[in-house]
């Protein structure tokens, strides 16, 4: 075979323009229709067709919806006729919840909207469906991106993980967690999870449970204001010092039975003013030394009742001033049929004790009562 020279001439441009020759202005695929699809059939044998085609195997589907999705008739909806197998098998079912009946194959690539002069503008989008697996694996990253609603539903589990970094939820506007049985947050789990909770964790299949890293981290809750209410029993079983810090005004009201137990040193300061009523009954036992002070002390009893088996009255100093004192008897008669007075111990030490009075009447009769028999 001889080549001429204009071939041989434009076999030399070639090779030496590489790079132009496998750039084209347009290399690219056109459609002219407002679609173009891939679809393999589920189940078909040699001499089968798509008609004969049992179920959805695989479908990718760019820009509006196809034939495949529109019904065979549009005014039966999604209730009879091909849509209802594609929509159940290819949509999504929020997506057919949300654009309902003969929109959902309409509204599958975008819904249309009218621009100027009243013009239809259809929307191009991407339908990707089968009946298999799905994998979608990057070298780098992975971006998803939507102007508006992100929907993602599982039938079994949905996991989340990250094997070397961090998962960060940051929500706009609400941010709601559901479950119909137990929520459970946990850190520092280590792998495999061997952590089994405490006999008093009573959450339940669905309850909520909160654990910091088995149990040996901190738990730290901020808020402008903090609202609990238990409909049952409350407990807190501490093992460690306890602080609370009150910078404003405490109320407590408790509707039934309250129960202390100290068993360690009991220390209260009061640098305000104090009121206690008692509406009830009220007893007071000691079995160990008990010391009160008071610098000013005011009682107000209305029946005081005390039985003492050992009493001791310790005054250092003792005083009664008294303007004035009178006291007559016209008639005293006492009788005690019996009279028994018994006390274990009982001691009275005043070192100075004084009664001084204006006008002893007792004394000044007494006085002249026995001047006058000393003179009979």
């Amino acid at each position: 075979m001889t080549l001429t020279s204009d071939e041989i001439t434009k076999i030399r441009e070639v090779i030496s323009n590489t790079d132009k020759t496998l750039e084209e202005t347009d290399s690219g695929s056109h459609y002219q229709n407002t679609y173009t699809y891939f679809y393999v059939p589920k189940d078909f044998g040699s001499a089968a067709t798509t008609t004969d085609d049992t179920g959805l195997g695989a479908v990718l589907r760019l820009g509006g919806y196809s034939d495949l999705e529109e019904p065979e008739n549009a005014n039966l909806g999604k209730s009879q006729g091909s849509l209802h197998a594609v929509q159940s098998e290819v949509y999504p079912a929020q997506h057919i919840s949300d654009e309902t009946s003969a929109k959902a194959h309409q509204n599958a690539p975008g819904k249309q909207t009218s621009g100027e002069n009243n013009e239809v503008i259809k929307r191009q989008g991407i339908l990707m469906a089968c009946d298999g697996r799905v994998l979608l694996r990057s070298g780098e990253k992975i971006y998803v991106h939507a102007a508006d609603q992100i929907h993602v539903q599982s039938d079994e589990n949905i996991a989340l993980v990250t094997v070397n970094g961090s998962i960060d939820n940051t929500s706009g506007e609400n941010f709601t967690v559901k479950a119909t049985k137990k929520v459970s947050m946990r850190s520092g789990v280590g792998d495999p999870d061997n952590y089994t909770a405490r006999g008093v964790n009573t959450s339940g299949t669905k309850g909520v449970e909160i654990i910091a890293d088995e149990g040996n981290s901190d738990v730290y809750i901020e808020g402008l204001g903090l609202f609990l209410q238990v409909n049952g029993t409350s407990t807190a079983d501490i093992t460690a010092n306890n602080s609370t810090v009150m910078r404003a005004d405490n109320f407590e009201d408790i509707w039934g039975h309250n129960t202390s137990i100290f068993r360690g040193t009991f220390f209260e300061l009061y640098f305000g003013a104090g009121l206690s009523y008692r509406a009830a009954a009220s007893l007071n036992i000691a079995t160990a030394l008990d010391v009160n002070i008071g610098l000013f002390d005011v009682g107000i009893t209305g029946v005081e009742m005390t039985k003492t088996i050992l009493e001791v009255k310790s005054s250092m100093f003792k005083s009664k001033n008294v303007a004035v004192e009178a006291e007559t008897t016209a008639t005293r008669a006492r009788s005690d049929a019996v009279c028994v007075g018994s006390t274990a111990t009982k001691a009275e030490s005043e070192v100075v004790t004084a009664s001084i009075g204006n006008v002893k009447s007792l004394i000044a009769f007494w006085e002249a009562k026995i001047a006058s028999t000393a003179q009979i």
